[in-house]
């Protein structure tokens, strides 16, 4: 293979329809490659690129699928997590920061500030 076409497949981004935990795997991966080719707010890029890493029953999904959806990046991805739902319970979900460890909520900004006391120490 050549290396232009390994440079525009990127990692191997595959979405077979497996599970909601796959498909948002599979959004943050096309996300993450469109930020790093500089191409995130191209969202037509995003859409025929991740059109393109579809199988299984992904592919048979999206092959069904009205053409307004299949022409807009925000309508596929919520179609997506529609037929893909998260197998999390209710108050499963939350922000992970562990790429940012010096992370601090932004409710206590304050305490960053000389001469002002933070209400949470």
């Amino acid at each position: 293979m050549s290396s232009s076409a390994e440079s525009i497949e990127g990692p191997d981004i595959i979405f077979e329809g497996a599970n909601g935990n796959e498909c948002e795997a599979f959004v943050v991966a096309v996300r993450d490659l469109a930020f790093a080719k500089g191409m995130d707010e191209d969202h037509h890029w995003m859409l025929r690129f991740a059109t393109t890493r579809l199988r299984g029953k992904a592919l048979r999904w999206h092959a069904g699928l009205e053409s307004s959806i299949k022409e807009d990046w925000n309508l596929f991805v919520q179609a997506l997590f529609d037929q893909y739902p998260s197998a999390e319970g209710p108050g499963d979900a939350g922000i992970t920061t562990s790429i940012c460890p010096q992370y601090q909520p932004i409710h206590d900004y304050p305490s960053l500030i000389p001469g002002v006391r933070s209400k949470f120490y």
